[in-house]
C-alpha cells in the first residue's frame, strides 16, 4: 500500500467521499488569514513577538538603502505578513494555487463542509527548505519524502481558524486566524509604530463560539497570563524540571535568550516578589543548554515569571 492510500485510510475514514469543484478559494479570499502568533502580537501589545517567530530577523534588520535611509522590517510590516491565500493557477491539471512558505499549484477536493485535501503537483522539499520552516516558527514541517506528485494538505476551517494539516491528516503545520480588511490595515500600523489601539481588533472566534483572548476586550488592560502556543524568551539563566514548582528534578538548566513555546499553564506562585505561573514548555529550534548541548525538543516545567 502506497503513503497516499495510507495516508487517506487514516484521515478520510468515516468521512463522505470527496468531491471536485469547492468553494474553498471563496472561503479564502473573504478573509486576510495570517498565522495565529499575530494573535499574540496583538494581546500582548509588542510588534516584537514577530522576531521570537521569524528567527531571521532582528530589531535592526532593514530590507535596502533608500539613498542614506534604511527600511526597517517594522516600516513595511507587509513583508514580514506570514499569510496564507488562495488563488487560481489557470492550469488544467492543477487549477489552484496556494501560498504557504512558497507557491504551489494543486487540486482541491471538499471531504466535509470544514474540511478540504490540497493535493500539491510536486513539493520538492530540499534539505534547506525543510530546516528553514523550524526556523521561521512553523511547528511542523513537510516530511522529507514529500517529493513526487501526489503529497496532499488538509485544510479544516472552524470558525475564525484555519488549521494546515500535512499528509497523515493529524500532524499540524501551522494555524491561521481571519481578520478583515481594516484589522490587517490596523495591523499594519501597530507593527509600524508599535502602538496599539485595541479598539480597532476583535480576536478570532472558533465555531463554538469561543475566543482564546476573552481578557483582551477592546480598551481593557491585558491580562498577563502565559499564552498557550506562545513563543518566549528566557530572561536569564532558567532551570527546566521536571514537574511544575522548586522541588521538581533538573532537567537542565536553560541560558538566557533560549527560546521556549509554552504547552500548558500550571499553578500560580510567587517567587523572589514575582507572581505568575509554572509553564510546561517545549524548548524550540536552535536553542542549546549552557554546556552546549542541543536543547532541541526537549519538555520541561520553568517560572513563567523568569520569561518574556
Amino acid at each position: 500500500m502506497n503513503k497516499k492510500t495510507v495516508s487517506a485510510a487514516v484521515f478520510l475514514a468515516g468521512l463522505s467521499a470527496a468531491v471536485f469543484g469547492t468553494d474553498f478559494e471563496e472561503r479564502i479570499s473573504e478573509k486576510n488569514w495570517f498565522r495565529e502568533y499575530y494573535n499574540e502580537v496583538i494581546y500582548r501589545q509588542d510588534r516584537n513577538i514577530i522576531l521570537l517567530y521569524q528567527m531571521a530577523r532582528t530589531e535592526t534588520e532593514f530590507f535596502n538603502h533608500v539613498g542614506d535611509y534604511m527600511i526597517y522590517w517594522y516600516e513595511m510590516p507587509q513583508k514580514t505578513s506570514d499569510k496564507f491565500a488562495c488563488g487560481t493557477s489557470g492550469d488544467s491539471a492543477y487549477p489552484y494555487r496556494i501560498w504557504i512558505l512558497g507557491d504551489y499549484r494543486c487540486k482541491i477536493r471538499e471531504i466535509s463542509s470544514d474540511l478540504y485535501e490540497l493535493e500539491l503537483e510536486d513539493v520538492r522539499i530540499s534539505q534547506g527548505y525543510y530546516e528553514n520552516a523550524l526556523k521561521e516558527g512553523y511547528d511542523m514541517r513537510f516530511a522529507l519524502e514529500a517529493t513526487e506528485p501526489g503529497y496532499s494538505l488538509y485544510c479544516r476551517f472552524d470558525g475564525d481558524y484555519l488549521y494546515l494539516y500535512l499528509e497523515d491528516g493529524k500532524t499540524l503545520f501551522a494555524t491561521y486566524c481571519a481578520y478583515d480588511d481594516e484589522e490587517e490595515e490596523a495591523l499594519y500600523d501597530a507593527i509600524r509604530t508599535n502602538d496599539f489601539d485595541m479598539s480597532q481588533f476583535t480576536f478570532p472566534r472558533h465555531a463554538d463560539g469561543t475566543c482564546d483572548y476573552e481578557n483582551a476586550a477592546s480598551g481593557e488592560e491585558i491580562y498577563k497570563k502565559r499564552i498557550v502556543n506562545g513563543v518566549y524568551r528566557a530572561k536569564e539563566n532558567l532551570r527546566l524540571r521536571e514537574k511544575e514548582g522548586t522541588s521538581g528534578a533538573v532537567i537542565t538548566a536553560m541560558p538566557a535568550g533560549t527560546r521556549v513555546k509554552i504547552l500548558s499553564n500550571g499553578r500560580e506562585e510567587t517567587i523572589d516578589g514575582i507572581t505568575d505561573n509554572w509553564v510546561q514548555v517545549k524548548v524550540q529550534w536552535g536553542s542549546k543548554d549552557i554546556y552546549d548541548n542541543d536543547l532541541y525538543g526537549t519538555k520541561g516545567w520553568c517560572f513563567g515569571g523568569y520569561l518574556k
